[in-house]
């Protein structure tokens, strides 16, 4: 079996298990919260430990390293699912709190790329968990969190990790391989990242990420409405860290979004049977590793209506909510693209232009 197979099996289980013990318990909202944990876990890597075959050098992930990511991961949604269920639905306590937590998580992601792996999720899944205080207390929502997101891991593990392949005694011909440059020491790192902050490029992200979510909530404080939380997820789903080709990219992932909120929104005001409600999360979650490689618009188009399942529970929605997630994205999109690319695409292009002339 393919590791691409692999993927999509772990993928779908990780997120269906939950979704599953929530129904058959009669608590389909909790089973929803797990998954989400299990949703920030399921693109942590448990290929081969890396060796020779084939004579082609392999290079992986060992077990231990990927269960190792994975603790992190497991605690880094563990507390955003703790931050952002106990300040949801405070008003401007929880605006100003989210902001300027996220400032700060965006900040010190700049220290390295693993770093900013970790504070993106951070960020991501504390906004998510805004929107949930309606589900579970704080404190529920957190250990649900955790245990979605162990479930996720465990599954990843067992379905995708490798072994490092055996040669026969005609294929162990010694092969050279490239030596790896040393991983920089924490102390490196942390004068690296310290120059770093000592220019505009050191806190572009933050200033990027922190004006577009203020934004989002300023707008959901003035225009009270039962689903104003999900500006902000979309602010945190289009912008990203790199700058590269990001507006390119912002904006296949704010058309996905798009395309991903109407389908979801049609899934809602449908309301699936229970054990329909669980293939259909599967279903999504097993595409999601496939067209993340391959079609980042699709990939956008298939995971905003996963996370609106799970933040529903599979419950009921009006239509008039329906509405509003519609109108919260077009305008979640156009804060993104507005204040987090634009304006920092035009100015890199001219700087670019001025250092040609």
């Amino acid at each position: 079996m393919g590791i691409e197979t692999r993927r999509m099996i772990a993928a779908g289980l990780g997120l269906g298990g939950p979704v599953a013990w929530g129904v058959a318990s009669g608590h389909s909202a909790l089973g929803a919260l797990a998954a989400i944990g299990a949703l920030a876990v399921s693109g942590v890597s448990m290929g081969p430990a890396g060796g020779v075959a084939d004579g082609v050098a392999v290079r992986g992930v060992s077990l231990a390293e990927g269960l190792g990511r994975g603790g992190y991961a497991v605690a880094t949604t563990t507390v955003a699912g703790l931050v952002g269920a106990a300040v949801g639905g405070h008003g401007w306590i929880a605006a100003v709190t989210i902001v300027l937590v996220a400032a700060v998580v965006a900040v010190v992601g700049g220290m390295s790329r693993p770093m900013a792996e970790h504070t993106t999720r951070f960020i991501v899944f504390m906004v998510i968990s805004t929107g949930l205080a309606k589900h579970a207390a704080p404190v529920a929502a957190a250990v649900l969190f955790a245990e979605g997101a162990i479930w996720g891991l465990l599954i990843t593990a067992l379905c995708t990790h490798t072994r490092q392949p055996r040669l026969g005694a005609r294929r162990a011909e010694p092969v050279a391989v490239p030596p790896a440059n040393p991983a920089p020491t924490k102390r490196a790192l942390l004068r690296r990242w310290w120059r770093t902050l000592g220019t505009l490029s050191g806190w572009q992200y933050p200033i990027r990420l922190t004006a577009c979510l203020a934004a989002a909530e300023i707008i959901g404080l003035v225009w009270p409405q039962p689903t104003a939380s999900w500006i902000a997820v979309t602010v945190v789903i289009v912008v990203r860290r790199q700058l590269d080709g990001a507006l390119r990219r912002a904006i296949e992932r704010a058309a996905g979004t798009g395309a991903g909120v109407v389908a979801g929104s049609a899934v809602l005001l449908w309301v699936p049977a229970p054990w329909l409600f669980v293939l259909l999360v599967t279903g999504l979650a097993a595409v999601r590793p496939v067209l993340k490689d391959r079609d980042y618009t699709l990939y956008a188009t298939v995971m905003t209506p996963l996370v609106l399942l799970l933040m529903e529970g599979g419950g009921r929605v009006a239509p008039a909510t329906i509405g509003y997630r519609l109108a919260d994205t077009a305008i979640g999109c156009v804060l993104a693209l507005g204040l987090g690319y634009l304006p920092w695409a035009v100015r890199r292009e001219r700087s670019a232009r001025a250092i040609v002339d």
